[in-house]
Parts: structure tokens; C-alpha cells; sequence
């Protein structure tokens, strides 16, 4: 049989219960909310280093592989030695002759990008173009000694593949003459030249 007392000492007991009960949703509340905002984080975290990846790779702009079209390219014999570039980046595998403005790429000819300039006037860096069968040819045919001035232009049409671009080159077009502005400049192989002139 309960007494009068008896029913504070129950309300007492149940108070606890009740409270836990209902301080159970408020101690998950922060935990779920918790999750969410460390889920958010990590979210935010890798958008971040997506976005800083994306513009450390900006100097190199890829077209993701276009296909060949017929190029025709203007050229002396000395342009084999004249012609050169700057550019701290390169493309697969392809760099230009230095880069910084002192220091040059020791590199194999095949490898070395060239700035040259189509007959309507489009600028490519182009690597071992002085190596195709017929540009090679034609280059032997004019002595080496002959100045610049009295070389005879020439034109060789090439198939060419731009594989990408490279920001901020800077190109001369003699030995020992001052750099140009950094450009944007689109990166050529050439292949199945035929020179005309």
C-alpha cells in the first residue's frame, strides 16, 4: 500500500526517465548536425583543391587530340638555328630551346618546340620540323655558310596535329636578338611535308 510520500518519491524517479527521454533527441541532434557540417567540409575541401589543380595546369591547354589538317609553313634554311623559344612548361614530352631566357633545355632536335609561321600567318611551335624527310632534303640542297639575306624562302606544306597550347612563350627569330612578348601559342606536329620553292 503506497502513502502520500510515497507518490513525490515516484514522481521523482520518473522525472529522471522522462528528462533522459527527452534529452536523448537533443544529444543526437548535435551529433547528426555535427556530421553534416563535417560532411560539408570535406566537400568544400576537395571542390578547393579540384579548383587549384585545375588552374595549376592552365598554362598547359590540351584540345584533346584534333585531328591533322594541311598546313603550309614559310621557312628559310637557317630558321634551323635561328629560331627558338622560351617556356618553363612543356607538352608531352616536346619543349622549347630554353626555359628562362638564359637558360637553355639540353634536349634531342626531335623534342625541341620552334616558333614558325604559316604563309597566312598563323603561329605554331612546331618540334623537328628541319627532320622531315623533304624539309631535310631541301636543307641540304642550300649551303650551310650562305647568309640569311641570300637564302631563297620556301614553303612546306605539312599535315599538322595540334596537341595543345602553351601560355606566357616568348620566341626570338635570330641568334642573340631579344626576346618577344609572352603569347598563347598552339603546339603542331608535322608529318608528310612537301616544299614547294
Amino acid at each position: 500500500m503506497e502513502s502520500e510520500h510515497d507518490e513525490p518519491k515516484q514522481a521523482a524517479e520518473q522525472a529522471p526517465a522522462e528528462q533522459t527521454t527527452q534529452a536523448e533527441p537533443e544529444s543526437k541532434a548535435p551529433g547528426a548536425s555535427g556530421r553534416k557540417i563535417l560532411l560539408g567540409l570535406v566537400v568544400a575541401a576537395v571542390i578547393i583543391f579540384a579548383a587549384y589543380f585545375a588552374t595549376r595546369r592552365s598554362p598547359l591547354i590540351s584540345t584533346g587530340g584534333s585531328p591533322a589538317t594541311s598546313a603550309a609553313i614559310t621557312l628559310v634554311t637557317s630558321d634551323r638555328a635561328d629560331l627558338d623559344c622560351v617556356s618553363r612548361k612543356g607538352i608531352q614530352g616536346y619543349n622549347c630551346g630554353f626555359s628562362t631566357e638564359i637558360i637553355s633545355w639540353q634536349g634531342d632536335e626531335q623534342n625541341k618546340l620552334k616558333p614558325y609561321y604559316t604563309v597566312d600567318r598563323h603561329l605554331y611551335l612546331i618540334p623537328g620540323l628541319f627532320l622531315d624527310p623533304a624539309v631535310a632534303k631541301r636543307l641540304q640542297a642550300e649551303p650551310s655558310n650562305k647568309p640569311r639575306e641570300q637564302l631563297k624562302r620556301f614553303t612546306a606544306r605539312c599535315q599538322i596535329k595540334v596537341i595543345g597550347k602553351l601560355t606566357g612563350v616568348r620566341t626570338r627569330w635570330l641568334v642573340n636578338t631579344a626576346w618577344s612578348n609572352p603569347e598563347d601559342i598552339d603546339v603542331a606536329t608535322a608529318s608528310d611535308c612537301k616544299v614547294e620553292g
